[in-house]
């Protein structure tokens, strides 16, 4: 009975994924190319924009660039996609027995997919830009799987409190474009004074922007205290989004 139970669950966290995957792609002529398209083209953007200021004395600016808007590109889309999820799927679960938090791990599954297609994409320019590939590369899963359960545990959170109070979806882009113009995305940080070079690294965002850049780059695998450091950002990140799951959940089938 227990391995019915869980087997069926499985099941059903199998088909919210794949129904959440195709629905972002239904009735687009390109379909799944868009992760990497999308991307692409906002590169080429900024990279002419902001290459001739800040990368004409920076090597492989356009990867550094690139690692950059990969990752925040996944973050912006996995927490304003998980932001109206339950939301949006209250028809659902008010009739039907389905746990809730299944919308939330089938959307954010999705957005992982996503963030993979426009991974292959940045080996590509990894590869054109002369970089050569080696092991340590593999170390690259750790910040992956980090900015997973950050961006999880965000998302959680916001999808709960988008339940109680709308404005956070007008409030949410405002705090994105704040945490982009703060991850250093397009600008090397030794322009900036040594208090805000430490605070960035309040920012489990370039913390992840960073080990990848020191691992393609720079060939150098982050420190230890720089592991720890985002391991327990991402804990506490999964652990509130959780939380507040979890004391409101119950209330939830109230407000929607």
């Amino acid at each position: 009975m227990t391995s019915d139970k869980t087997t069926n669950k499985g099941f059903l966290l199998a088909e919210l994924i794949r129904r959440d995957f195709i629905k972002k792609y239904k009735r687009t002529t390109f379909g799944i190319l868009w992760s990497a398209l999308s991307p692409l083209f906002l590169l080429l953007t900024m990279d002419v924009v902001f290459g001739t200021f800040f990368g004409r004395n920076m090597p492989h600016y356009t990867i550094y660039l690139f690692c950059g808007l990969l990752l925040f590109n996944y973050f912006s889309s996995a927490t304003r996609g998980s932001m109206k999820v339950l939301y949006d799927n209250a028809p659902i679960f008010s009739k039907v027995p389905v746990p809730k938090h299944y919308f939330l791990i089938s959307q954010s599954v999705a957005q992982a997919i996503d963030f993979f297609v426009s991974l292959l994409v940045f080996f590509i320019f990894v590869a054109v830009d002369g970089i050569e590939f080696h092991w340590r590369f593999v170390y690259l899963l750790y910040p992956m799987a980090c900015l997973y359960f950050i961006n999880f545990g965000i998302g959680m959170f916001l999808s709960t409190v988008y339940i109680f109070f709308r404005d956070v979806n007008y409030l949410w882009p405002v705090i994105t474009r704040i945490i982009m113009y703060a991850s250093a995305i397009f600008y090397d940080v030794s322009i900036l004074p040594g208090i805000m070079r430490r605070l960035l690294n309040c920012n489990p965002l370039y913390m992840c922007v960073d080990y990848f850049r020191q691992l393609i780059i720079h060939s150098t695998v982050p420190s230890i205290s720089t592991h720890l450091i985002l391991f327990v950002m991402a804990a506490f990140c999964a652990f509130i989004g959780w939380f507040t799951y979890r004391i409101a959940r119950d209330k939830i089938a109230l407000y929607v």
